[in-house]
This record gives C-alpha cells, sequence and structure tokens, in this order.
C-alpha cells in the first residue's frame, strides 16, 4: 500500500505497508532531480601531453594487442603497426598503420597542445562518454583497396584508474583508417579528463509506531543470500573443513603438500587475487572461474561470477576468433557462463590474458587489471615472468596440458 505526498523542499514522502503490516515513511528525490551529472571540479592540473609525457618518451613504451590472425603494436608517440607471427618468431606480414612525424630537428616530441580554456572532447564507449585526448598517425603503408593512399590512425586516450595502457578498443572505422582507443591511468589526474558521474540519490526510509527498523522480508532474504554463500566456499586447497568466516582450515595429513605455487596455480588450487583497495576485488582460479566480490562487515561478501571454465566452449571461442596458440608473449582463455547481466540481458563472459613480462620488478612479481571494454564482457590481464616458462607447454588451443617439471 503506497500514499504520496509531495513536500515544498525536494522530496516526495512517501508512506508504505507491508505484506507484513509493517508501516514505514520514506523520502523520495523529486523525478527530474534523480539523475543529475556530476561534474569533475576544475581543478589547475597539468596538461594531458605532460601526463602523457612518460608514455610518449619511453624508449621502449609499447602496448600489444591481439585480434585473431593478426597482432598489433602500438608505441606510442611513434607508430602502429599490424603484423603476424609465425611459429618461427618472424613476420609473414607486416603493415605500417600509421606513424606520428616529429620535426627532426627536436630534440624532445612535439605533441598537440591542448589549452587550458579549450573544451575537452567526449567519445562514447559503451554506454558511457569519456573525455579523450587524440593524437593522429598519419604516413602508413599504402592501402590497395584505397587508391594507394596511405593507412591512417586515430589515437584516444581515456581515463581508467585501474587500466594500465591498455587497448581497449581497436577497430577499421573506413577501408585502411583505423580507431584505437587506449586506457590509462596516467590521465586520471586531470580533473577534465575523468569520465562524469552520475549522481544517485539516496532514499532514507523510517519505521513508523512500533515497526520493526528493517521489514522481516528484507531480513529473511539477507538470511537466505547468507546460507547461499556458505554453500558457495573457496578453498585454497582440495580439502578442508569450512569455517564460519567461509575459509578453510587444513585436515591434517602424513603426506606432503606440493608448494610449488605454478604448480598449485595450473591445478587450480592456488589463486589469484586482484584489485586491493578498490570496491570490487575479483579473483582467478585456472580451470575454474573469474570471479569478482565485494565485502561489507554488514552486508557480507557480495559475490558475481564473470565466467567459468568450459574446455569445450573455449576451444570453440578459439577457433571462431582465430586465436594463434603459438603466440610468443601472451595466451588467451575463455570463460563463459557468467552471472546473468541486467544490462544486456546476457550472461557475463571474460577473456583472461596471460602475458609474459620479464621487466617487473621481482621474478615473483604479478600485474593484474581488469577491463570492461562493453557492459557485462571482461578481459583479465594477468602480467609476469612466471609465465614466460609456461608458454611453450601450450597445445593447439592455447592450453597449458602439461605442468613443467
Amino acid at each position: 500500500m503506497l500514499d504520496v505526498e509531495t513536500g515544498k523542499d525536494e522530496t516526495e514522502k512517501l508512506s508504505m505497508i507491508t505484506s507484513n503490516n509493517e508501516k514505514y515513511e520514506c523520502l523520495l528525490p523529486l523525478t527530474e532531480n534523480q539523475k543529475k551529472i556530476k561534474e569533475p571540479a576544475n581543478l589547475d592540473a597539468e596538461s594531458p601531453e605532460t601526463l602523457l609525457s612518460t608514455l610518449f618518451t619511453g624508449k621502449k613504451s609499447c602496448t600489444y594487442r591481439m585480434e585473431g590472425y593478426w597482432s598489433y603494436e602500438l608505441c606510442h608517440g611513434r607508430h602502429l603497426n599490424q603484423f603476424h607471427e609465425n611459429s618461427k618468431g618472424s613476420y609473414d606480414h607486416h603493415y605500417v598503420l600509421g606513424s606520428y612525424k616529429n620535426n627532426s630537428h627536436l630534440l624532445i616530441l612535439e605533441l598537440p597542445v591542448t589549452s587550458k580554456d579549450e573544451k575537452v572532447q567526449t567519445k562514447q564507449i559503451g554506454n558511457k562518454d569519456f573525455p579523450y585526448y587524440k593524437l593522429v598517425m598519419t604516413g602508413g603503408t599504402p592501402c590497395d583497396l584505397a587508391d594507394g593512399q596511405p593507412r591512417q590512425t586515430s589515437v584516444y586516450y581515456i581515463c581508467d584508474e585501474n587500466a594500465k595502457d591498455e587497448i581497449i578498443v581497436l577497430k577499421e572505422v573506413v577501408t585502411c583508417q583505423y580507431e584505437v582507443v587506449v586506457a590509462t591511468y596516467l590521465l586520471c589526474k586531470n580533473s577534465k579528463y575523468r569520465p562524469k558521474e552520475e549522481i544517485v540519490n539516496q532514499i532514507y526510509c523510517h519505521s513508523v509506531d512500533d515497526s520493526p527498523s528493517i521489514p522481516k522480508a528484507e531480513l529473511e532474504l539477507k538470511d537466505r543470500m547468507l546460507k547461499m554463500q556458505d554453500r558457495n566456499i573457496l578453498y585454497d586447497g582440495k580439502k578442508g573443513i569450512a569455517t564460519a568466516s567461509g575459509k578453510s582450515k587444513p585436515i591434517a595429513s602424513n603426506k606432503v603438500v606440493d608448494v610449488d605455487p605454478v604448480k598449485a596455480f595450473l591445478k587450480g588450487t592456488y589463486c589469484l587475487n586482484g584489485g586491493e583497495g578498490g570496491w570490487w576485488q575479483y579473483e582467478f582460479c585456472y580451470g575454474r572461474y573469474v570471479k569478482q566480490y565485494h565485502e561489507d562487515q554488514l552486508t557480507g561478501k557480495t559475490v558475481i561470477l564473470l565466467g567459468t571454465w568450459d574446455l569445450n566452449a573455449h576451444k570453440e571461442w578459439f577457433r571462431n576468433n582465430k586465436k594463434d596458440s603459438t603466440h610468443k608473449s601472451t595466451m588467451e582463455l575463455y570463460f563463459g557462463k557468467g552471472d546473468m547481466c541486467e544490462a544486456t540481458a546476457q550472461q557475463r563472459k571474460v577473456v583472461v590474458r596471460l602475458r609474459c613480462r620479464s621487466d617487473l620488478a621481482t621474478p615473483n612479481a604479478i600485474a593484474m587489471y581488469l577491463l570492461e571494454p562493453t557492459t557485462c564482457s571482461y578481459i583479465l590481464v594477468i602480467e609476469s615472468a612466471k609465465i614466460c616458462s609456461l608458454l611453450d607447454s601450450r597445445d593447439e588451443f592455447g592450453i597449458i596440458n602439461e605442468i613443467p617439471k
């Protein structure tokens, strides 16, 4: 039962009675005030050229992406190359999709300068508008399909706190003209390049008369959710006893435990966790699943399944996308049939990209970050020197079947 009363301020008063005859009064913001857009603070920040200077001036500042048969090398401020690398490590085909020409007499890279008073342009990616810094690369390999005109590429740099110079979009917009979107945390230091945030107004409710502060039905729902979480306990090992915290205690055994983290990782008994410090954290268990979760002291643990491992589904995805199982630095695995996404009415899915990185701080260091190029379709990037030794053990579908000795 509902009873709505409009107040003099910017709220509506809503009286409610639950099926258990509990009475509540809620304050709702007026409809026209419910979807305000929060503008980024206009702070005196460094220019985008300055913030991106580490990318543009680094000797080997390049980002790579695999798209089926083709691989791409974007060396920031220099060029974008398209190539196919065979099993011997040489190129079968190679094209320059554009290069950035700098005046030869300058010792530093001369970039387009953005005025502080200039309005920052935005680009729609998915359902969200992103401010960007644009760099145009021209003078690429002549294109036979465009009367010999040189290929060219527009590179859009956008802000993403969780991204480390990752290519999230790469497409051919018209014949031999390309568009690349690079997500980087570097631009986020300038508030003008942060995407606008939609303000979600809170609805405040309080009980009336002798009704409980929280409705009985809500308490029952939370209780059912906690019971479901208890049935979905994550174990670090193959055996364990569940505790109230959802963690497992090891069972005493005389058997010697395999402490090699690489072997345990490939068996799916040692999982990788990332996103520490953010609202959402994520967990990857090889050959099992990718999950996203948030832990709260009041409501408990919220878990979203981003994708599960299915060998046949991966093989079908691998064939359909013409993936290369011999790529010398990267392997990709497909995890589908995640939780249903309300925005797309489809199940979530994730591609796990394992990349050999020998230039991290220590040999045991692991870099992880999660991207969402389109709604509810994810890319989990995992970089480590430990991955380098695993690439030679892949089969024709890019799957590591033999555990290295």
